[in-house]
Formats: C-alpha cells, structure tokens, sequence
C-alpha cells in the first residue's frame, strides 16, 4: 500500500510540476518560438518514427519471401 502511495504523491508532484512548466511558458512572450520548436521537433520525431516504420516493413518482407517460396513448393 505504501508503494502506491508513494508512486501516486509522485505522479501529482510531476504532473503539478508539468502543469505549472506549460502555464509560465504558456504566458510569455515566447510562446511562438516554443511552439515552433516544438513543431519542429515534433516533426523530427514524426520523420524518425515513419522511417523506422519502413524499415520495419522493409525487413518483415524481405522475412516473409523464403517461407512463401518454401510453401509455394
């Protein structure tokens, strides 16, 4: 019950400490520039996650082709 606890009043300071990060950055001036970092980043990450996906799929066909070749005998 005390590792629950624990991991709860954990996770209210993070999500507190998160919360009041977004407002103050919300508020200032800069909000623009953070937002297009932010995008820019976003799309980096977006980039990097549909190149992986290809390669994945790239690999899992190039798996597949012997075992549809042996069943194909």
């Amino acid at each position: 019950m005390k590792n629950v606890d624990s991991k709860l009043l954990l996770g209210l300071v993070v999500g507190a400490a998160v919360g009041a990060a977004v407002g103050y950055l919300a508020a200032t001036d800069k909000r623009e520039d953070l937002l297009n970092e932010l995008n820019n980043v976003v799309g980096k990450v977006k980039e990097g996650f549909n190149s992986a996906l290809a390669k994945y799929k790239e690999g899992k066909a190039e798996a597949v082709k012997p075992v549809e070749e042996v069943i194909a005998e």
